[in-house]
């Protein structure tokens, strides 16, 4: 029987587990049915739960997104989708029944981004946005980027219902996802998910335009060494950076300037995500949370204490897993001064944000 694996052990799936995931997550059809089957088997016991806040963990990618969510995790009675429930990740508790039967292991290994992080099959992780994608993906995913949108009452109906059953199968009270797409429906979230509690995590700006330039070149290189590797990241809705990169046209429709395989590009695209998180308007200000993960990373109390009282957390956040962000060599960037200047006044307007917490 065909397990499933972290996205990093891609490359070693054999014929039956390419072929079961592909299946799975590359048909819209067998997302739908299983979602509905899903629902229709384990939505009375979902609809049951009383929840509490949920919390949702987006942004630009490599801000630190993942060490914050296991974070948050491991502090309060969370349930956040996992790389065992994939390769059906809309139906949880279906899938479950059959794959703890099968005992599935995967040896903890690091991920594919060559950070020094590990994962395994018991890791939260970002698998929400097939949710998404399935429902809502013809609203913004254009061929030239991904746009900001509003999501219709249908849609947030099954998304509270998704989220009830994501809860049911972890057996706990509060919803966690980290999802950098949410950037695209931040007030859709705010306005309609009770409670929401929406956290922003940032860097310096050239220091995590670098690494996302780093990441892009590498998922490009992996992905043509093993295309099923880029396939996999397309089907979990990872367009971030790969070999099937679109940008999030931010704020206000606008691309990113420049070729992706320049730093100026993702220094474009740092500045444009930011700018169109700090420019919500003040309902939906109220939920969000912006986060330097520079200053989070020394573990400092103060701010750990803050972040948990804001999210209402039933332990205090422990500084032990939290690590500086990965050293890359440093390289004269040059860069377009007034892009420069923009990007320094977007930071100084994150850091009062974040501040204010």
């Amino acid at each position: 029987m065909p397990s499933s694996a972290p996205a990093s052990a891609a490359l070693a799936y054999g014929t039956l587990d390419r072929l079961l995931h592909r299946i799975a997550l590359g048909s819209d059809a067998v997302l739908e049915m299983s979602f509905d089957l899903e629902r229709a088997r384990h939505g009375k016991a979902a609809a049951a739960r009383e929840l509490g806040p949920p919390v949702f963990v987006t942004g630009l990618a490599r801000a630190g997104t993942t060490i914050l969510m296991r974070l948050i995790h491991a502090a309060d009675d969370f349930a956040a989708l996992r790389y065992r429930d994939l390769p059906f990740p809309l139906a949880p508790n279906s899938w479950s029944r059959i794959s703890d039967r099968l005992k599935r292991h995967v040896e903890t290994r690091e991920r594919g981004h060559g950070d020094g992080l590990e994962h395994d099959l018991d890791s939260p992780e970002a698998i929400e946005e097939v949710f998404w994608k399935l429902h809502d993906g013809k609203h913004y995913c254009r061929t030239d980027g991904l746009v900001p949108y509003q999501p219709d009452a249908e849609t947030l109906t099954a998304f509270a219902d998704y989220r009830r059953l994501v809860c049911l199968r972890y057996g706990a009270r509060r919803y966690l996802s980290k999802n950098n797409a949410n950037v695209l429906r931040v007030g859709g979230l705010a306005r309609n998910v009770p409670g929401a509690r929406i956290v922003h995590p940032f860097r310096d700006p050239l220091a995590q335009a670098r690494s996302l330039h780093r990441q892009h070149r590498q998922a490009c290189m992996l992905a043509a060494d093993d295309p099923f590797r880029g396939a996999f990241m397309r089907w979990l809705g990872h367009h971030e950076f790969g070999a099937h990169q679109r940008p999030f046209l931010l704020p206000a429709g606008s691309a990113p300037q420049g070729d992706p395989d320049t730093l100026a590009y993702w220094v474009s695209t740092w500045i444009g995500v930011h700018t169109h998180l700090l420019g919500q308007p003040e309902d939906v200000r109220e939920t969000q949370i912006f986060v330097d993960y520079d200053v989070l990373a020394s573990g400092d109390p103060e701010l750990l204490n803050r972040l948990g009282r804001r999210l209402d957390l039933a332990r205090p956040l422990s500084p032990a897993t939290l690590r500086p962000p990965t050293a890359l060599p440093h390289r004269e960037a040059k860069l377009p001064a007034d892009l420069l200047d923009e990007a320094n006044r977007v930071h100084a307007a994150l850091r009062k944000r974040a501040a204010a917490l």
